[in-house]
């Protein structure tokens, strides 16, 4: 049977039945539903009340594999069900037991399994979603070498662009680029040539950003290569000859180019143009 063929009788007494035997994970699933059902139809206390049954499930589950990445995996999920269930104590909890089951996977034998790199990847993500970027570059640093380090190039790519995100938005540049170029190198090693200038783009501008220009300019040449390679013609093509522009000092001519384009740009990377722009500008005033 599908669970839409169930009444919420039927599947309050299915979470029941696997938490008196010890089964926490079926039981926080068969909760979490619950509290989805109930959140679908409005009735919040109801939504409140499952949601925090399911938090309870998922440090119960969290302590069963403590000493696993399942144990980060379970707690992210507690604080989350904790939050929707408006217990702010309890999620603040699952959080620094977040860190303790990451402080005893870290103590143990070094692993580079697929297991730890998804958990240290959902902890990032969860890092992010509370607004500590600091913190989630560091997750996501550590996931993106052991993914690395495995021989998950594609996978160290993300976890790269990710942390490189996270230091740019607390305004760490120097580090920002760091990641954006790893992660661009590892795109164009696995022929992911839209990714790839993307990221490239992204590196020269946070070099423009640094006063970088030379710098700036061979990334945006590297990102004009990926498009040509990926026969990409969209966007990134233009805001790769945009970057070009800046690292050469042809403000005028980019900013007429940035002009048609930049109505395709979410705030946060129009933003991280427009910055570009502004240290261009400076740098071109600092010349003079």
């Amino acid at each position: 049977m599908k669970p839409s063929d169930y009444t919420t009788s039927d599947i309050i007494k299915l979470a029941e039945n696997a938490l008196r035997i010890g089964n926490y994970e079926d039981a926080s699933r068969f909760f979490r539903y619950l509290m989805i059902h109930f959140g679908a139809i409005n009735d919040e206390p109801n939504k409140r009340v499952f949601a925090i049954k399911t938090g309870e499930c998922c440090m119960l589950a969290a302590e069963k594999a403590r000493g696993s990445p399942r144990a980060i995996i379970l707690s992210v999920r507690a604080a989350e069900a904790f939050q929707e269930g408006g217990d702010h104590e309890m999620a603040r909890l699952c959080s620094s037991k977040i860190w303790e089951h990451y402080a005893a996977i870290n103590e143990g034998e070094p692993r580079r399994d697929s297991e730890l790199i998804h958990a240290l990847k959902v902890f990032g993500d969860y890092l992010v979603s509370s607004g500590d970027m600091e913190k989630a570059a560091i997750i996501y640093s550590h996931a993106a070498k052991n993914a690395s380090e495995s021989g998950r190039t594609l996978l160290a790519g993300g976890l790269c662009r990710d942390a490189g995100d996270c230091y740019r938005k607390i305004g760490n540049l120097e580090y920002a680029v760091d990641y954006y170029t790893k992660a661009a190198d590892a795109y164009l090693r696995c022929r992911e040539y839209f990714e790839a200038a993307w990221s490239y783009c992204k590196v020269s501008l946070t070099f423009i950003c640094l006063g970088k220009m030379r710098d700036a300019l061979q990334a945006a040449e590297k990102a004009e290569s990926a498009c040509y390679w990926g026969e990409i013609g969209i966007f990134l093509k233009d805001l790769s000859r945009i970057c070009k522009l800046l690292g050469q000092g042809s403000l005028s001519e980019a900013e007429e180019s940035w002009n048609k384009i930049k109505a395709k740009f979410s705030g946060e990377y129009a933003r991280l143009v427009e910055f570009s722009f502004q240290a261009a500008r400076k740098n071109q005033l600092e010349k003079y």
